[in-house]
């Protein structure tokens, strides 16, 4: 199976993700939409679409104009039906495109914090053998809200909407499980996060490290959620 990749920054790349699919025999072609030669594949050469994250906007396309193609593209690969897991500003730009509406979450979500799944949402095929709920790594601003004919995944008490399910093969995150413990350094060394400190939901960078090494789960959630994605292309 070929899962194409949107990747929007030079840190926010596949991760786990990655190595997941390369140990299953899966294939990952990538536009690095940062680059100035980048161009999105055709339709018929992959079977399944990853949207990453990144620190800009779902909006922000005057700083950033290859955001409109990425929408335009996104709106194409939605109406072939074929599976979809975004996370973070790919979640955003997921709902977006879907009809729901990205705005800036109340506060800050950086760091780990425990999300609750909904008992609903777990009988979905996406979701089938996740818990009920999980510490899991958050590095975000802004929020959504579920899309039209949509389903919610989960919650946090930082962010209302962690996630929804749209048909049987279209998921969106708004944390990162696909982090590996070298990206959330860098992230750390380069975001500055630690000027919100004072935040409820954020994070030292202390805490974080100290979590990363004891109690991430983020790996476990999607190596199951990669599992059923390619479960349901096979099954359709």
């Amino acid at each position: 199976m070929v899962f194409h990749c949107l990747q929007h920054t030079s840190l926010e790349h596949a991760g786990y993700i990655g190595e997941w699919l390369a140990a299953h025999g899966h294939t990952l072609t990538v536009t690095r939409l940062f680059e100035a030669d980048a161009v999105f594949p055709a339709l018929t050469d992959f079977h399944g679409l990853l949207i990453l994250g990144g620190p800009m906007g779902v909006d922000d396309e005057a700083q950033f104009p290859w955001l409109a193609a990425e929408k335009q593209f996104l709106r194409e690969v939605l109406r072939t039906g074929k599976v979809t897991l975004g996370i973070c500003l790919g979640a955003q730009l997921l709902a977006q495109a879907l009809g729901g509406e990205v705005k800036p979450n109340y506060a800050p979500e950086i760091g780990f914090w425990t999300v609750r799944f909904s008992a609903r949402s777990l009988e979905h095929p996406l979701l089938r053998g996740w818990p009920e709920k999980a510490l899991v790594l958050h590095w975000h601003h802004d929020t959504f809200t579920v899309p039209p004919g949509a389903m919610r995944v989960g919650m946090s008490a930082g962010c209302a909407t962690q996630g929804f399910v749209w048909g049987e093969g279209i998921i969106g995150l708004q944390f990162h499980p696909e982090m590996t413990p070298a990206m959330v350094e860098q992230l750390i060394a380069t975001e500055g996060h630690e000027t919100a400190a004072e935040e409820e939901f954020v994070e030292t960078a202390a805490r974080i490290r100290e979590r990363l090494k004891s109690v991430w789960k983020g790996r476990v959630l999607l190596e199951t959620l990669l599992a059923n994605l390619v479960a349901v292309h096979t099954a359709n």
